[in-house]
């Protein structure tokens, strides 16, 4: 499943492939799937492409929701990755790499850009690639305007036809180099009482969202540098990954080496095709844990009171959204009483002795029974999330970031 589309990938259980819309959501179409023909088995299998901002502390309410809303269909437990990570499974699957390489990710929009590096690599003996995560940078695109912006230009380029896309193409590549075609119309003019616009005008339309881009990239490359080399792939999404004037942005804005790279767009609900793949084992996204984790508490045992560790996350290893012991998820009580504090205990890189993490007070959820859940986030320890047994909505608690962020 991809979020930002609403596309939804399915393999059902003939083997056969295919994609939809899910206008009204991802539960209410797994809801519709479960015991029709083709999904009369259940779903056995869930992987949700997400925006790179739902991979942050402030995405975690978010990913609970929409994890309560699978949850509460019967999906089986699903698994969050990042949009560009799944949209790079499906290419890498469609083109293997030999060796590692790194893949850059433009996810283009009117409003915000995205820019996410990606490894990929093939491993012997394994079936399909291996796609990590490296960082990812985003900038705001300040001063677009609505009408006649870059998302009227994309919508007017796409339906324009192959022979006027072609000459729109030719155009802004000659204004972008010499001002003396500025003046040129773009397209025909719409409609009566409408006039043509002009190369320049989408030029400068466009240039809040090439500035976002410069923003973007040169933030990544500051922290990736002197990491990982030049990319040898540029994947350009997003409602304005189409647009005419991006294959002169990326040329243009991205920081060099990267700008050497060749941009390309992929298929449309490209992100959800490669989650399927995800999900299927045909591609590894591996996000391992930077952090072990645990959760202190007691239990009773015989008649004695025992401590505990609940882990919650152990370095190396991928966090449980929903925290198991023999199949069955792990049950705490809360005591009641304004003495009760919530701690948790972390080792940071899964080294070192082990700290407690104090939250605020507030932090604690009422006195009650809950499951035990965390949410990785990132360049933190993450979120743990208390959802109550009898239903109700999940306690959400930061719990910060080490010193060096």
């Amino acid at each position: 499943m991809d979020v930002g589309t609403g596309t939804v990938a399915v393999r059902d259980a003939d083997g056969a492939r295919f994609s939809e819309c899910a206008p009204y959501g991802m539960a209410a179409y797994v809801r519709e799937l479960t015991g029709t023909e083709r999904g009369a088995g259940g779903v056995t299998g869930a992987v949700v492409a997400v925006p790179e901002d739902w991979c942050a502390e402030s995405g975690c309410a978010r990913r609970e929701a929409l994890f309560a809303e699978l949850r509460a269909v019967s999906a089986p437990v699903p698994r969050f990755v990042p949009a560009a990570v799944a949209v790079l499974a499906g290419t890498a699957a469609a083109a293997p790499v030999d060796g590692p390489a790194e893949r850059l990710v433009c996810d283009i929009g009117p409003e915000r850009v995205g820019v996410t590096l990606c490894r990929v690599s093939g491993v012997p003996g394994a079936p399909g690639p291996v796609v990590e995560f490296v960082d990812s940078a985003a900038a705001g695109t300040a001063g677009v305007p609505r009408e006649a912006g870059p998302a009227a230009h994309a919508l007017a380029h796409r339906t324009a036809g192959g022979d006027l896309a072609r000459r729109a193409e030719i155009l802004l590549a000659r204004a972008v180099a010499f001002p003396r075609y500025r003046e040129a119309p773009l397209h025909p003019a719409g409609g009566p009482g409408t006039s043509a616009v002009t190369a320049g005008e989408a030029i400068d339309a466009f240039a809040p969202v090439a500035d976002a881009v410069r923003a973007a990239g040169a933030a990544l490359r500051a922290r990736c540098s002197p990491g990982p080399g030049t990319p040898d792939r540029v994947v350009v999404t997003g409602a304005l990954a189409a647009h005419p004037l991006v294959p002169h942005t990326m040329a243009r804005c991205l920081p060099v080496p990267w700008a050497a790279a060749t941009p390309g767009v992929p298929e449309p609900g490209a992100a959800a095709a490669g989650a399927l793949l995800i999900a299927e084992g045909a591609a590894r996204a591996p996000e391992p844990a930077p952090h072990t984790l645990g959760l202190p508490a007691h239990e009773i045992r015989r008649g004695r009171l025992v401590a505990r560790r609940i882990p919650l996350a152990e370095a190396g290893s991928p966090p449980p959204l929903t925290v198991t012991a023999d199949g069955a998820p792990v049950v705490v009580e809360i005591p009641p009483g304004e003495a009760f504090r919530l701690l948790v205990e972390v080792q940071e890189y899964g080294h070192g002795a082990r700290r407690a993490l104090a939250p605020p007070r507030a932090a604690a959820p009422p006195a009650g029974r809950y499951h035990v859940g965390l949410h990785p986030v990132r360049r933190g320890f993450g979120v743990l999330v208390l959802r109550p047994v009898g239903g109700g909505e999940a306690a959400l608690v930061p719990l910060g970031a080490p010193a060096g962020g």
